[in-house]
């Protein structure tokens, strides 16, 4: 019996690609998985935060408001008790658990904002106060940040973003900026779908404190119509809250009933100062 030692091919360990596809080839691969990491961690975040009790956020934050300076703004002192009153209204109409409060703070930003954070706070700022064409469009800025605390979306908002920011700071070991960032988070615009959830709701307590929704569209309207004529850019709550053409469309479908002339707006009770 005879044996033969054949040549092996030298090629056999050598891959036929080339060594930058293959590189490439396992960075896509990695970035996959890191992202699909990542979105998971951002959805379990979101959901386990709401499942913390309001009285236990509630507690964590009290009197303080997350991330901002809440300083009276202006010289009208009436405007917060008539902000504050006004929320209280809405909110029993929109059947808040007996646990959750609703705190409105009026303060000067220097942008035309209004937002919901953590503990039930709620900001207006008399920059957008002062830009209110009605108290119909004012209502509707507080039953939909009302809304955004009925959902529970400041805290998971919150635990979305910071499970993604630990572990930022795991990896980067920047831990020191994280307060600030986490901060910032719950000031962040939600998504399209969660806005539109937060309208029908402010809809429907609009229904219920005044017999209709008009004066829901005319908000973003209003906001629209102060565009800076240099730089373009938009109020800030219309950068944190989007008002596409389609959401503006289902606030103006929600008031087709409203008859203007039989149920006219109602003005902002309590007008800003001039200096303000």
């Amino acid at each position: 019996m005879s044996y033969e030692n054949p040549d092996v091919p030298h090629e056999v360990n050598v891959s036929r690609d080339n060594a930058l596809v293959e590189f490439l080839r396992l960075l896509a691969g990695v970035a996959l998985v890191v992202l699909a990491i990542a979105a998971a961690l951002y959805l379990a975040g979101g959901w386990l935060a709401r499942q913390i009790p309001f009285a236990t956020e509630s507690s964590w934050v009290g009197d303080r408001v997350l991330g901002i300076d809440v300083a009276p703004a202006g010289t009208r002192d009436d405007v917060q008790p008539y902000l504050q009153t006004l929320s209280d209204d809405l909110a029993a109409a929109m059947q808040l658990p007996d646990s959750m409060t609703i705190r409105v703070h009026y303060t000067q930003a220097g942008t035309a904002n209004a937002f919901a954070t953590l503990g039930g706070h709620i900001v207006v700022t008399n920059e957008l106060y002062r830009l209110m064409p009605s108290e119909n469009a004012l209502a509707m800025v507080l039953a939909h940040e009302i809304a955004h605390v009925k959902a529970r979306d400041p805290i998971s908002a919150l635990g979305s973003g910071a499970s993604l920011a630990l572990v930022f700071a795991v990896v980067s070991g920047e831990a020191d900026g994280l307060a600030p960032r986490l901060a910032g988070l719950v000031q962040l615009g939600y998504s399209r779908s969660v806005e539109r959830d937060a309208d029908r709701e402010a809809v429907a307590a609009l229904r219920a404190h005044y017999g209709h929704a008009g004066g829901g569209a005319s908000l973003f309207e209003v906001l629209a119509a102060q565009q800076h004529p240099v730089t373009g850019a938009l109020p800030t709550f219309l950068s944190t809250h989007p008002a596409d053409a389609e959401r503006i469309d289902e606030l103006m479908r929600a008031a087709a009933d409203w008859d203007a002339v039989r149920q006219p707006l109602t003005p902002v009770r309590v007008p800003a100062a001039r200096g303000d």
